[in-house]
């Protein structure tokens, strides 16, 4: 069979080199072709393989940064965390002590209060610490590992803010029980109302006046006739006026249940509507309404109902 054959005719532009021929077999021309496809084909690989580890470069550059970057915000929010968590544990101690004080809570509540047992292992830093442990384990990458890290610690701060607020919660509760207390005891009656010696007590006694056997709803204190009488207690003067028995009379009501009178006064120092804080002047000994001699007549009422004074005096 004849084969086919290429001629290819060089001419030079150059007077002095004469042209050449090349005579070139069609199989030649078809391997070479194949040939340089194939070199192509490989330098094309050679060319994609280079671009795509020059961008894994890049990727692992920049995942290396993130991961330093992780690694660094970890560390930041553990020793955060850490800190609110010692920070809160105080705060629940502190917490039951004042509610220990305060009556809201039995003393036996502190018995194991911050002493013994086993010491606590912190989460968040057992999160960061077995990082590569955990990777291990589960067969996780470090950045699958650090990003399950992330997402206890949000659960740990999570808990960390519903405590701190459950002890918010406990708090402002003492304080409002504080509050009130301390509210109760501006009103409670516990001063003497004026210097002097104590006569007729409270309870039954024969009049002084009338000889008869009758219950006496107050304490007398006989002193000096002018002598300063002051307020027992906060509240407010709901009464400043002259009747036949008490004479001139004071009626302060305290709130929380206390209200008190004063009795035979020679004058006021207040009148009715104002505002009196404990120890204030209101007004003078005397000797009017049914009185044999000057004295204060004292009463303390507590929920409607007489009570002894000398039950409330403490100083």
């Amino acid at each position: 069979m004849k084969k086919n054959r290429y001629t290819v005719t060089v001419v030079s532009s150059l007077a002095t080199m004469a042209s050449k021929t090349f005579t070139v077999s069609s199989k030649r021309v078809r391997i070479s072709l194949i040939a340089i496809s194939l070199l192509l084909v490989i330098f094309g690989f050679i060319i994609f393989d280079y671009m795509t580890i020059s961008f894994d470069k890049e990727k692992m550059k920049r995942l290396e940064k993130e991961d330093i970057y992780k690694e660094k915000i970890i560390g930041d929010l553990t020793a955060r965390v850490e800190s609110i968590n010692e920070s809160l544990k105080k705060m629940e101690i502190f917490k039951d002590k004042i509610m220990v004080v305060t009556g809201l809570k039995s003393p036996w509540a502190l018995k194991d209060t911050g002493f013994g047992g086993p010491e606590v292992e912190n989460p968040v830093e057992n999160i960061v610490n077995d990082i590569e442990l955990q990777s291990g384990k589960s067969g996780k990458s470090p950045v699958q590992t650090k990003n399950q890290a992330f997402k206890n610690m949000v659960r740990t701060a999570e808990r960390i803010s519903k405590e701190a607020k459950d002890v918010e919660k406990t708090l402002k509760y003492v304080e409002s029980h504080i509050n009130e207390q301390k509210a109760k005891l501006a009103a409670t009656p516990a001063l003497w109302p004026t210097r002097g010696y104590l006569t007729d007590s409270f309870g039954m006694r024969t009049n002084p006046i009338t000889g008869k056997r009758q219950f006496h709803a107050g304490q007398d204190i006989a002193t000096q006739l002018g002598n300063k009488i002051i307020a027992t207690a906060d509240g407010y003067v709901i009464l400043t006026d002259y009747t036949p028995v008490y004479g001139n009379l004071i009626h302060i009501d305290h709130s929380h249940g206390f209200a008190t009178r004063y009795g035979h006064l020679a004058s006021f120092n207040v009148k009715e509507g104002d505002r009196v804080k404990r120890g204030q002047v209101i007004g003078y000994v005397g000797n009017t309404g049914r009185s044999t001699a000057p004295h204060l007549h004292y009463e303390v009422i507590y929920m409607g109902k007489n009570v002894n004074p000398m039950n409330y005096i403490i100083d």
